[in-house]
């Protein structure tokens, strides 16, 4: 189950008008010298139930006099905000840089050359997991490149995320800082029973917690100190165990500051039934590039024994 134990904002914004003028697209000199344009449109986060959402447009112009194949480079100007599975980044690579992480995006999902003359543009969206000010804010940080297999780096220019206020104002934008480290925890939210599937499998409710704003792609729960015979199957909801068989990802989402997901790991039974009653730990971390301490670390594990009914 998925909550949020703050306030959310009820009022959907994404229709208020600017009260600033909305400056045009910031179209890059080529890098080069050439005749390559890029265009990047104006990037505007706007608050929602869940944190901040906008998108940008980026266009790609080949005004030369040859066929040529573009992709293009982003960095993204928040961090952890790019919808890296959005279906317009045919993603191809990524890597870290300045806590941002940096794309590279084919233009198309077939990787088409552009004709002189032609145009294509992709919609990227972003999405800042942070509570909604009544203040604007801004980010910087940001930028596109533009490459063509015949001439390299062609174009480029700066993006950044301009934050509206609860208020519909983008006049006076205080800098939006974001938390450098994670602040997760886990609890028990119920006693452990038997899992449903004929198999004896025992079923460790749990319930992950974040506060604060810092990046994160996901969260994964390792259980350890686990006795002879018992491994951990999957979560319920299902989520799949890696290759260690002790590690798992949490289902769902990102979570927001102040929300919960609550779920349950599925834990076979000891070889021995007199080792249920031995204590099991389960960690949550944060997943993130790079890796970065938890705020609190003594709230990112929890005990519990692998006996019906116990409960920490």
């Amino acid at each position: 189950m998925f909550q949020k134990t703050g306030t959310l904002l009820t009022a959907v914004l994404l229709g208020l008008t600017a009260t600033v003028a909305t400056t045009g697209p910031a179209v890059a000199a080529p890098a080069d010298g050439g005749d390559h344009t890029l265009s990047v449109g104006r990037l505007i986060l706007t608050p929602t139930d869940r944190g901040y959402q906008g998108s940008v447009s980026v266009t790609i112009t080949n005004t030369g006099s040859a066929t040529d194949y573009f992709h293009y480079k982003l960095r993204e100007p928040v961090p952890g905000a790019f919808q890296s599975d959005d279906l317009n980044c045919d993603m191809f690579d990524m890597r870290v840089e300045q806590n941002r992480r940096v794309f590279n995006c084919a233009l198309t999902d077939n990787w088409v050359d552009l004709a002189p003359g032609q145009s294509i543009q992709n919609v990227l969206d972003f999405h800042v997991l942070t509570d909604p000010r009544q203040y604007p804010m801004i980010m910087s940080g940001g930028w596109v490149e533009a490459y063509s297999t015949n001439g390299g780096l062609v174009a480029s220019t700066s993006v950044n995320a301009l934050f509206r206020s609860t208020t519909g104002s983008l006049i006076r934008p205080r800098p939006y800082v974001q938390d450098a480290q994670p602040d997760a925890s886990i609890r028990l939210n119920g006693p452990v029973t038997e899992f449903p599937d004929g198999e004896g499998n025992l079923r460790v409710p749990v319930t992950i917690r974040y506060d604060g704003d810092a990046p994160h792609n996901s969260f994964q729960v390792q259980a350890s100190s686990l006795p002879a015979g018992s491994v951990l199957r999957h979560t319920d909801p299902g989520s799949p165990v890696g290759s260690g068989g002790a590690l798992v990802p949490v289902p769902g989402m990102r979570l927001m500051p102040g929300e919960e997901y609550s779920f349950a790991l599925v834990i076979s039974p000891p070889t021995d039934p007199a080792d249920a009653t031995e204590l099991i730990d389960i960690q949550v971390t944060t997943d993130w590039y790079p890796t970065t301490p938890d705020v609190d670390p003594s709230d990112n594990v929890v005990r519990t024994a692998l006996t019906v009914g116990a409960n920490g």
